[in-house]
């Protein structure tokens, strides 16, 4: 082997597994792998109007993939309301959301209302903690991005699973 071509072979291998390396799945650079996006039609329970500090409701919801539009587990919410004032609504929150056959994904954080009321429409976007989980979900951990919709919550994970 010429001379240069012993020097450089060792640099052209390297280069070659480190292409390798940055396109490969989760990778710095690679495109990341689409995060779950669920939708929580409530179906029981919900806000009670008028609430103080203190009052907690739960609401039960059917938890649908936003990709497929198909219903893939349930969801249920337990809240408790932390600061109310006439015009603002502050209550700390744990989403529950059960994939049959994958797992529970538990996330957690405050709801912001506009008014006490806490009608549907006036929660502003939240950015929750991924808490926990149980089964493929058991190490999870990021954020996720909850959005109230008609009828219940919009869910955007952001999180490692």
């Amino acid at each position: 082997m010429p001379r240069l071509a012993r020097r450089t072979a060792p640099v052209v291998a390297l280069s070659a597994a480190l292409a390798t390396l940055l396109a490969a799945p989760g990778a710095a650079g690679a495109d990341p792998a689409p995060q779950p996006g669920y939708r929580a039609a409530v179906v029981g329970g919900g806000k009670p109007h008028d609430a103080v500090e203190g009052t907690t409701w739960g609401t039960y919801a059917r938890l649908i993939d936003t990709a497929t539009n198909r219903r893939v587990g349930e969801a249920s919410i337990g809240c408790t309301v932390e600061k109310a004032r006439a015009e603002r609504l502050i209550a700390h929150c744990i989403h529950s959301l059960t994939v049959d056959g994958r797992g529970t994904l538990l996330i957690e954080g405050t709801h912001h209302y506009r008014d006490v009321t806490v009608m549907p429409g006036t929660a502003d976007p939240m950015r929750l903690m991924v808490i926990g989980g149980t089964g493929a979900y058991a190490r999870a951990s990021g954020t996720a991005d909850a959005t109230e919709a008609p009828g219940g919550y919009v869910y955007k994970i952001n999180a490692v699973l």
